[in-house]
């Protein structure tokens, strides 16, 4: 298995398990994520890029084998920011089992 598929699947695994997680509205996109998507409409014909499988994650990987996940979302109205965060932290972390997760970093954008 090459890095960028496992990277991609260690990404969208983490996204899926963020999104599941109630009271997030949904994830947001960074800039990068935005720009890459912008330009993959106005180029219909070029061919697909590697990047980012899951805009609002960001998958990095360390220098011991182990990953570095910063997940960005939008907060639904009437939740505890700080429950819903150790929540996903938990879901991502569950989400997988046989990888070395170093650190998940959780940014609340906003909330709806």
């Amino acid at each position: 298995m090459t890095a960028v598929t496992r990277r991609d699947r260690v990404a969208v695994a983490a996204a899926e398990a963020a999104r599941g997680v109630p009271g997030v509205a949904f994830l947001r996109p960074g800039v990068a994520d935005l720009l890459r998507a912008r330009i993959a409409e106005r180029t219909p014909f070029r061919a697909p890029q590697n990047g980012n499988r899951a805009p609002g994650v960001r998958v990095g990987r360390d220098e011991d084998d182990g990953w570095h996940i910063d997940i960005r979302f939008v907060l639904c109205r009437g939740h505890r920011a700080l429950d819903i965060t150790r929540a996903v932290r938990a879901a991502v972390v569950a989400a997988l089992p046989g990888e070395s997760v170093v650190s998940v970093r959780i940014t609340v954008t906003g909330v709806v």
